[in-house]
C-alpha cells in the first residue's frame, strides 16, 4: 500500500500541513531548505508518511461526502490535527516533514533513497 512520493505530495495537499507552511516566513523556509536531512530523520519520515496516509484514507470519504463547506472545513481540520499528531508522534515537527517532502520533490537522490526505504520500485 506504499505510494510514490509524488502521490504523497498530493496527499499533503488534502490540507494536512498547508496551514503550517503558510505560517512560516520566507527566511524560515529558506533555512529549512538548507537543513541537512539525517538518516534518523528519514526513518522518522517514513513512519510519519505511513501514519499520515492512514489518516488521509480515514478522512477521504468523509471529506468527499461533506454536505456543505462548513462541514468540509471541520472534517479537514480534524484530519489536519490527526496528521500533525502522527508526524509529531513519529518524532518530527510538521516543518521538518514538509521540508523533507519539498527536498524529495527536487532531489532525485533523496527521492530514490526514500523509495528504497519504503520498499517501492523506482
Amino acid at each position: 500500500m506504499k505510494k510514490t512520493l509524488i502521490a504523497l505530495a498530493a496527499v499533503m495537499s488534502f490540507g494536512s500541513t498547508a496551514a503550517i507552511a503558510q505560517q512560516e516566513t520566507p527566511q524560515q523556509m529558506q533555512q529549512q531548505q538548507t537543513q541537512e536531512i539525517t538518516e534518523g530523520m528519514l526513518v522518522k519520515f517514513v513512519t510519519a508518511m505511513e501514519d499520515v496516509q492512514s489518516v488521509t484514507e480515514k478522512y477521504r470519504e468523509k471529506f468527499q461526502n461533506a454536505e456543505n463547506q462548513e462541514q468540509a472545513q471541520t472534517i479537514q481540520q480534524s484530519a489536519q490535527e490527526e496528521m500533525i499528531a502522527a508526524v509529531e508522534g513519529a518524532g518530527l515537527t510538521p516543518q521538518e516533514y514538509n521540508m523533507i517532502i519539498q527536498q524529495a520533490q527536487n532531489d532525485e537522490e533523496l527521492r530514490n533513497r526514500l523509495q528504497e526505504m519504503t520498499g517501492e520500485d523506482s
